[in-house]
């Protein structure tokens, strides 16, 4: 699958924005696609820390360093504190934090709805309040709510699970970017524009290239709930195309992904250590000018404008004439009529996208 993204951008420069919460689509580095849960531990974490900033990348806008499931113990502490695990963190967390807010960078922590995490940790169910104080000693900046585990499984009984927590942060630890992970993408009409939510996930892990393009797909029917003040969909967060991390895309894949997440716009949540980087891949994910589209200030979503339904990698490849694997996605800039336009070819081999007089944006 490859992506061409034309752009003409006049924008000021990402990381000399002043910071307001949700305000724009987050950026910087998860974990959970690059070390999973066995390679969660403090010294991982500032090795990654120093990582963002050695290769200039805190410098382009990529400031939260989120840590993801596993940081935790399994059970929860005498008065219902989560605890972290202290073989992994044996001088605790706050230490951890207090290093990676000395590089200028923000730090994000995971924890779930549910009685136990998605990897069997401590879970945040009846424990709010007592949990958004820790967040709050801790100075975490970022929390990623997950959903495993919990008994509300209908609409209405996650609703209520995921404004516990929200309700809980805004008293006890304001100014924290709340990501809700619920799965799915009912939650954007449902949350979109309520005070206390940044960001929500849409559909599944993007733990592989079909998922990527099934949540592609998804984003096309959600753009009218993104954007400033209402909040952002996150179609999950972005995989690298150097081996070493838990998976790993083509590169023709990873620069699909993220010039299709730079537009809509969505979060940019790189889940790979960017030392071991191909030049490849930095010069994909460094790109100035497509960091700079997802960061418009007031930015309008980006909408599909040429082809349908478009049909995965393995239909693509069979070389069909029925098959439709071209797409042209793009959204109008705010400044002086200027335009950004991706075109995506899902197949095998080069084909004629294009996007004319009758393109209709």
């Amino acid at each position: 699958m490859a992506t061409r993204l034309l752009l003409s951008v006049a924008l000021s420069v990402a990381a000399a924005q002043s910071y307001e919460i949700g305000k724009l689509p987050a950026m910087g580095y998860n974990t959970w696609n690059d070390v999973r849960c066995d390679g969660v531990d403090a010294h991982t974490i500032l090795s990654l820390a120093h990582g963002l900033v050695q290769s200039n990348f805190s410098e382009k806008g990529y400031a939260f360093l989120n840590v993801d499931d596993c940081w935790q113990a399994q059970l929860l502490g005498a008065r219902g504190e989560l605890v972290p695990d202290a073989t992994k963190f044996p001088d605790g967390l706050k230490v951890v934090v207090d290093k990676v807010h000395a590089l200028g960078l923000r730090f994000g922590l995971y924890a779930d709805r549910g009685f136990y995490t998605c990897a069997f940790r401590a879970g945040s169910r009846h424990q709010e309040a007592t949990h958004a104080k820790q967040f709050h000693a801790w100075q975490i900046d970022y929390l990623k709510y997950d959903s495993c585990w919990a008994p509300n499984l209908r609409r209405k009984g996650a609703l209520e699970d995921y404004a516990r927590m929200r309700d809980a942060l805004t008293l006890h630890a304001p100014g924290v970017h709340y990501s809700l992970c619920g799965w799915s993408s009912w939650y954007a009409p449902l949350v979109s524009n309520q005070q206390g939510y940044h960001s929500w996930r849409i559909g599944a892990d993007c733990d592989e290239f079909a998922n990527i393009y099934e949540a592609a797909r998804t984003m096309e029917g959600l753009a009218h709930y993104a954007g400033p003040g209402k909040g952002y969909n996150d179609p999950d967060m972005l995989v690298g195309t150097t081996g070493g991390g838990a998976i790993a895309l083509t590169p023709e894949q990873s620069r699909t992904q993220f010039s299709l997440w730079a537009l809509f716009p969505a979060p940019l949540l790189i889940s790979q250590n960017m030392l071991g980087w191909s030049s490849f891949a930095l010069e994909t994910y460094s790109n100035d000018e497509v960091i700079q589209l997802n960061q418009e200030p007031n930015a309008r979503a980006a909408v599909r404008l040429v082809g349908g339904e478009l049909d995965g990698p393995s239909t693509c490849h069979k070389r069909s004439a029925t098959t439709n694997c071209t797409n042209v996605w793009g959204r109008a800039l705010r400044s002086g009529g200027e335009i950004a336009i991706a075109f995506v070819n899902n197949a095998p081999e080069s084909r004629f996208v294009a996007c004319d007089a009758a393109c209709p944006l």
